[in-house]
């Protein structure tokens, strides 16, 4: 009966280990070779959501460029991917055609349209 406990114990540890740990370590081990391999020029996005591009690095810090002499400082593990070149050019070419967004009704003009 001792044997059937230790054998069932085993296999929950290995079952929770290559579902939960395992992938875990690996996306870990993955983040962290994107930040050891980040170099000025590469855009990025902050685990915030803000899109920028890296213009100086220190072992801490990263300073990254949001816009035309607009710079801000972020800690270097609060970068969450670096932006492939093909998702760059889809941004681009998409920033060329500004799209607005309609002009907000106020409460009148709600209450005339549902009328």
């Amino acid at each position: 009966m001792g044997n059937g406990f230790f054998i069932v114990l085993l296999a929950m540890f290995a079952f929770l280990y290559f579902l939960l740990i395992r992938p875990q370590r690996q996306t870990q081990r993955k983040h962290a070779q994107m930040l050891g391999a980040l170099k000025v020029g590469d855009e990025i996005i902050t685990s915030g959501g803000i899109y920028g591009e890296v213009v100086q690095l220190d072992e801490e810090r990263v300073m990254v460029e949001i816009d035309d002499d607009v710079r801000i400082a972020v800690a270097r593990r609060a970068i969450a991917t670096v932006v492939p070149p093909e998702e760059l050019q889809r941004l681009e070419s998409e920033q060329e055609q500004p799209k607005s967004a309609e002009e907000p009704m106020t409460a009148e003009e709600r209450d005339a349209a549902r009328s």
